[in-house]
């Protein structure tokens, strides 16, 4: 073997997937924890790798920005947010009160959970482009195809149907404008999140 070889062979060996992925997993909990301690921009690389262990460039064999690494969390935090909602189904006595039921639930969880509100909604230093390509992916689309099937069927209408995506688009949008006032305006006396929730739903079931 020539000295070349012999250097070559001397460099780091590479992970496997699977301890790769729990690497990963360990730096995204870490990161989690920091920017909802200190917000996202507030947070460098360089004081993520620190927490971690490791530095700044290691951190890039992992993810390859912090943007990245925020993203994955919104992914993460989301599928809790429907979590809630699919423990919901199937517990309600017709579709109408299963769909008030399932929007209650959804606004509940970032209620529950602000800092997650304010981390996935409201992060400084993101790009709306970043935020393009986060809700095109299809993980993201799928968890939010409940609301659409729920109105399609109540309003007797076919999914793919334009007045099923402007009642639902409607109504997803509703439903965000309830949480973040809720959330980021307290100190005016709302109606209640159920009545508000109720009036979303009949208007995106009956609007034209």
């Amino acid at each position: 073997m020539d000295e070349k070889e012999r250097v070559k062979g001397r460099g780091r060996p590479s992970l496997s997937d699977a301890a790769k992925n729990a690497k990963r997993t360990e730096i995204a909990a870490i990161a989690l924890r920091l920017f909802l301690e200190e917000g996202f921009e507030s947070v460098s690389m360089r004081r993520l790798g620190k927490e971690v262990g490791m530095t700044p460039m290691a951190l890039y064999r992992y993810f390859p920005s912090k943007l990245d690494i925020l993203t994955n969390l919104w992914v993460y935090i989301i599928d809790l947010a429907f979590e809630n909602v699919a423990a919901i189904k199937g517990q309600a006595p017709d579709q109408r009160e299963e769909l008030c039921q399932i929007c209650n639930a959804y606004v509940g969880y970032w209620r529950d959970n602000p800092a997650h509100y304010h981390l996935v909604f409201m992060s400084g230093g993101v790009s709306n482009s970043t935020v393009k390509l986060f809700v095109e992916q299809q993980n993201v689309i799928t968890k939010f195809e409940i609301f659409f099937m729920y109105l399609a069927e109540l309003r007797c209408e076919p999914r793919e149907s334009a007045s099923v995506k402007r009642a639902t688009d409607g109504l997803i949008t509703h439903l965000h404008g309830i949480m973040h006032s809720l959330i980021t305006m307290q100190g005016y006396s709302w109606t209640d999140q159920k009545t508000l929730i109720e009036g979303a739903v009949s208007g995106s079931v009956h609007v034209a």
